[in-house]
């Protein structure tokens, strides 16, 4: 047992572990639990020569061996990470915790506290006590600095001087404040309250994405919200519960719940937009109204418009005709919204659209910024060409270095780190793309722990890595954080029926396909794999119809697989042959590909087989041959 632990039993030490695992600052993310977890148990069985970056990254964080510290930073990441979400904890639900688990700067040695009150013990406010048995410089990393020893204050008497010192620091204080004042505002209060009220919000446009202001929605018809008027037998009309306020709320709730977009509060968050400006990004804004008209059977039809702000005009119009709430109005208030953000809020919808045309037409995505390296990879995903993915993936690591906030930035860095690995394009030495797809991901999440998008990325991640448990728990947080997001809904889908889950998945992804008609390629991969899973041929082989050309590795992969079930050699050998050109790790490693795409061990047999027949080479597992 080490010094620094003599005097606390590994019991209470396992307790205090307990309780900040099952915390909100630690529940939420698997890493963080996965490093406190082995640097306590291994600090308590006497092993801290073990606790270093490298066993870190292989025990707690499932690398591989070959797993190098000095070149990938994963684990100074995620200590940093850990580090704040403890201090978290400690002043929040912690703070009455009798032992306080610190990991200090420097080391990873974990250090326990004993605590009284809600601070460590034998301390006063502005005092520092050194922590038993802490050695600082003990397992530095490459890069990192020992910390500055704690030195221990000497207690100050807290007298009357002290007192009169503080009254007559305050007075100075408010004496300059009045000063400045006067020179701000010569007309006094009056003048001040005035320019408060009437200044419109200076807001910066950081990102340059576009900006939506939804207005109140207009209702008319037989019946108005809050009127009880008596049909033939005398009771409330239904469509008294789908009132035009009920709408816009929602409406406004899932725009806000995209990455991608950014929802005003009013018209005066809006920023200058600049529309025609070439010298910098142009701003995108739009504003979204609607008409809710209820009809003397009890039907109502919602008619919306979006209008560019602008050049004014109209840029999208549609009526959704002969709804009915029934039983439960607000399912299907859910999927009205769900119709809508899939035509309006996607990133293939029909306001991207827009403002990247306006992005082109104002000289291109270099000069839009955070949001033209946005464009970047969505621009990769619609033709997956090397050099579009290339251009994306520099454009965002510069971006995100010069602005480590940008959440969005990280999270769309993991996708196309890991579409080196799975769509075979631009892998570079260094560290695995796995590693820096994760190492992204968790930054994002960090950055942004309510963002559905995120957390579908991290899903993404952990299903490619092979942590089942992990990508599952991520795709129910990003589909409960925005259930309108049909691109969530697909992808969650798509990776349940791969990992065994097929009925749930395929409900998913035929909610999906109900909502939006024109989806990404990968939509289809994954319709395709739900109907070979299933046995479902002609599905499989109508879904396979729809997947894009050459340049997308998965794409070969699922028509391959759709024409292998239906007998058609042919084209199953020819589509094999392009996806191991694409993909050269196909050819090279062909077991460990069908594992990652394929975590169900039936499904992923089934997949062996078939790619078998079709020429695929080097299986190690029994195949048909």
């Amino acid at each position: 047992m080490d010094a620094g632990l003599a005097a606390l039993p590994p019991e209470a030490a396992r307790a205090a572990l307990a309780r900040v695992l099952m915390s909100e600052e630690l529940s939420s993310s698997p890493q963080l639990s996965n490093i406190l977890r082995f640097v306590v148990e291994a600090t308590l069985e006497g092993r801290r020569d073990a606790i270093k970056g490298y066993t870190i990254a292989v025990e707690a964080l499932g690398r591989d061996a070959s797993f190098d510290p000095q070149a990938d930073p994963i684990v100074r990441v995620e200590a940093t990470r850990l580090r704040r979400a403890l201090e978290r904890y400690y002043a929040g639900a912690g703070a009455q915790d009798e032992i306080e688990i610190v990991v200090p700067r420097g080391s990873y040695v974990p250090q326990f506290v004993p605590r009284r009150a809600g601070t460590r013990e034998g301390t006063e406010a502005g005092e520092r006590l050194p922590v038993p048995g802490a050695e600082p410089a003990d397992l530095l990393e490459p890069g990192e600095v020992a910390p500055v020893p704690a030195v221990v204050a000497v207690p100050v008497r807290r007298g009357l001087a002290r007192g009169w010192a503080g009254l007559l620091l305050l007075l100075l204080v408010v004496a300059s404040v009045v000063a400045l004042f006067g020179v701000l505002y010569p007309g006094g209060w009056r003048s001040a309250m005035s320019d408060v009220a009437f200044r419109p919000i200076e807001r910066f446009n950081r990102l340059g994405i576009p900006m939506i202001e939804v207005r109140s929605f207009d209702e008319t018809g037989a019946s108005q919200p809050g009127v009880t008027q008596a049909d033939a037998s005398g009771g409330a009309s239904p469509s008294a519960d789908f009132p035009a306020r009920a709408i816009e709320v929602r409406v406004r709730d899932a725009l806000a719940r995209f990455d991608l977009l950014d929802v005003l509060s009013s018209p005066d968050a809006r920023p200058s937009l600049g529309c025609a400006s070439t010298a910098n990004a142009p701003h995108s804004a739009f504003a979204l109204g609607g008409l809710v008209e209820h009809h003397e059977d009890g039907a109502i039809s919602v008619l919306l418009r979006l209008t560019d702000l602008c050049d004014g005009t109209i840029v999208w119009s549609r009526e959704f005709d002969g709804l009915r709430p029934g039983s439960d109005s607000s399912a299907a208030e859910v999927a009205l919204v769900r119709e809508i953000m899939a035509a309006i809020a996607e990133p293939y919808g029909v306001i991207q659209a827009r403002a990247r045309s306006r992005v082109v037409a104002a000289g291109g995505t270099a000069t839009a910024g955070p949001y033209g390296c946005v464009l970047e990879a969505y621009g990769y995903w619609r033709s997956y060409a090397a050099p579009d993915h290339e251009r994306a993936r520099a454009c965002l690591e510069k971006a995100v270095q010069n602005d480590g906030t940008f959440a969005l930035g990280y999270a769309l860095l993991a996708e196309l780190y890991l579409d080196e690995l799975r769509n075979g394009v631009n892998p570079r030495p260094g560290p695995p793309s796995l590693n820096r797809a994760l190492a992204a991901a968790e930054q994002a999440v960090e950055l942004a722990p309510t963002s559905a998008y995120v957390r579908r990325v991290l899903m993404d991640v952990h299903f490619f890595r092979g942590a089942r448990g992990s990508a599952i728990a991520a795709g129910e947080a990003a589909l409960a954080l925005n259930p309108y997001d049909v691109d969530v809904l697909a992808d969650v889908g798509g990776r349940l029926v791969a990992l065994g889950q097929p009925e749930r998945g395929e409900a998913l992804l035929s909610s999906a396909s109900l909502s939006a008609l024109g989806m990404p390629p990968w939509v289809d991969f994954h319709r395709v794999i739900a109907a070979y899973a299933r046995g479902d041929i002609p599905a499989a082989a109508a879904a396979a119809d729809h997947l894009m050309g050459d340049g997308y590795a998965p794409g070969l992969l699922a028509r391959a697989l759709a024409s292998a079930s239906a007998g058609e050699m042919a084209a199953a050998r020819a589509d094999v042959q392009k996806l191991t050109e694409i993909a050269p790790e196909w050819a090279s490693q062909p077991d460990v590909m069908v594992s990652r795409f394929f975590p169900d061990p039936a499904l992923a047999q089934r997949v062996r087989e078939d790619l078998a027949g079709a020429g695929l080479r080097g299986f190690k597992a029994a195949a048909a041959n």
